[in-house]
C-alpha cells in the first residue's frame, strides 16, 4: 500500500488501543497514541499538561452548545485562535507529519478525520457491547463493575463530545469508517487478523 496510515477509533474498554499496538507489531510499523501529546508539545511549545487539560475541557458538556471549530486550514493560518484550540491544530499537524513519514497506526485523536481525505488512510472503528467493555475494564483497572459502567459511559460521552466539537461530524458513525469491528465477537487477535487481511487485500488491489 505504499505510505499508508491506519486510524483506530474506539469505544472505551473495547480494546482498541491494544488492537492498535498489536496491529502495528504484526505489520512491523510504529503505533502512535498518547505519545502524540509529547510530540505536539515539542512542536507547539505548549506543555503536555496544558494539552491534556485542553482535551479534558473539549470533552466536557460545556462544548455541546458551541459550534464546531473545524480544522480545514493549517494551524499557522489561525490568527487569534484561543490557545486551547491551537493545541488541537498543532496535534493535527503532528498527526499529518507522522503519516507523511511512513506507514503507521494512529490510535484516536480524531486521526480518522484529520487523515480522512487521504485514500491511503484506512479508518477503523472498534466497538463492543457495554457488558463486555465493563468486564474488560474491571479486569484492567480493578474498579467495581457498577462504578466502571458509569465510567465507561462517561468516557464514551467525552470522546464523542471531543470528536463532534472539533470535526463537526458524529463520532462512531459507521459511514465514516472503512471497517467497524465488534471486539467482543472477534477478540483482540481476531480483530488484528481481520485488519491485517484488509491491509493486504488493499495492497494487492493497488498492484493489479
Amino acid at each position: 500500500m505504499g505510505n499508508y496510515a491506519i486510524s483506530i477509533s474506539r469505544e472505551f474498554g473495547s480494546g482498541g488501543r491494544l488492537i492498535g499496538k498489536r496491529l502495528a507489531t504484526a505489520l512491523g510499523i510504529p503505533c502512535y497514541d498518547r505519545t502524540i501529546i509529547q510530540k505536539t508539545s515539542e512542536k507547539s511549545g505548549l506543555s503536555p499538561d496544558f494539552i491534556a487539560r485542553a482535551e479534558e475541557r473539549a470533552r466536557s458538556r460545556f462544548h455541546l452548545s458551541i459550534a464546531p471549530v473545524g480544522i480545514g486550514t493549517p494551524a499557522l493560518a489561525h490568527q487569534g485562535v484561543p490557545v486551547s484550540h491551537q493545541a488541537f491544530f498543532a496535534q493535527a499537524d503532528v498527526i499529518r507529519e507522522l503519516a507523511d513519514e511512513g506507514p503507521c497506526v494512529i490510535v484516536g485523536r480524531c486521526s480518522d478525520y484529520i487523515l480522512g481525505e487521504r485514500p491511503e488512510c484506512l479508518k477503523v472503528f472498534i466497538h463492543a457491547g457495554l457488558d463486555s467493555r465493563v468486564e474488560r475494564c474491571v479486569e484492567e483497572y480493578h474498579i467495581p463493575a457498577e462504578d466502571m459502567a458509569r465510567r465507561v459511559v462517561q468516557m464514551d460521552r467525552g470522546r464523542s463530545n471531543y470528536y463532534n466539537y472539533y470535526t463537526g461530524h458524529t463520532w462512531g458513525d459507521m459511514r465514516r469508517y472503512d471497517l467497524t469491528l465488534n471486539s467482543a465477537v472477534t477478540g483482540i487477535e481476531g480483530a488484528v487478523e481481520l485488519i491485517v487481511t484488509l491491509v493486504k487485500a488493499r495492497s494487492a488491489l493497488e498492484v493489479q
